[in-house]
């Protein structure tokens, strides 16, 4: 996976650093504001995405069940720069020997992001962003399954709540004057993402950039 993350780094500032500097990005509409999104279904390794799109492995045979929401705005405050607040919502539903794990998570924050706005097609990105993560976790038993009560009582529902961090570098695809961005990127943080259990995760979205009418 390591190897995954150095070539997509690599290969994002290739394409970033040969194209030709934008004469005309100055010109372009200054749109002020950008609503983005991203749902998907996640993946706790790369390998669940052959499983699932491929080989129809199903979560009776294992594979985790999980998805993952972002919505955001964004206000430019300046033509590299933009801020605003986001909300990210993740589920997973994880297949035991004798039980289910039901993970539901709900995060709030801010982000800011840096843009390279010196190309008309390609604009290399960083976001930072701190969030406030709660989460509720349970588990069900498969069916005809009785536990005993040292099972129950060992399997109670919990609740956990933490502030988390992150950084994702990224380059976003600029389509129809500006108006479409697509980012691809990697988010760090030094928590573990609950993606994955790891401490990066692919990510991208999908932006719409606009002014208000006056």
């Amino acid at each position: 996976m390591k190897r995954f993350v150095t070539l997509y780094l690599l290969a994002v500032s290739y394409m970033a650093f040969a194209q030709k500097p934008c004469s005309s990005c100055d010109t372009l509409p200054p749109y002020k504001h950008s609503i983005m999104f991203q749902f998907n279904r996640a993946f706790d390794d790369i390998r669940g995405i052959p499983d699932y799109l491929i080989y129809n492995v199903s979560f009776e045979d294992g594979l985790e069940q999980n998805y993952y929401a972002n919505l955001r705005y964004g206000y430019r405050v300046h033509k590299n720069i933009m801020v605003g607040p986001e909300m990210m919502f993740f589920t997973q539903k994880r297949f035991f020997y004798k039980n289910i794990l039901h993970v539901t998570s709900f995060k709030v924050g801010g982000y800011a992001r840096f843009l390279v706005n010196r190309w008309q097609v390609f604009k290399p990105y960083a976001d930072v962003g701190m969030s406030y993560n709660y989460a509720h976790s349970k588990y069900t038993w498969t069916e005809n399954y009785q536990p005993t009560d040292e099972e129950i009582q060992r399997y109670q529902p919990y609740n956990f709540h933490h502030f988390d961090s992150y950084i994702a570098p990224g380059m976003s695809f600029m389509i129809w004057r500006n108006h479409i961005n697509i980012d691809l990127g990697v988010k760090f943080s030094p928590f573990k993402n609950n993606v994955n259990s790891k401490m990066f995760v692919f990510t991208w979205k999908l932006g719409y950039n606009f002014n208000c009418k006056k």
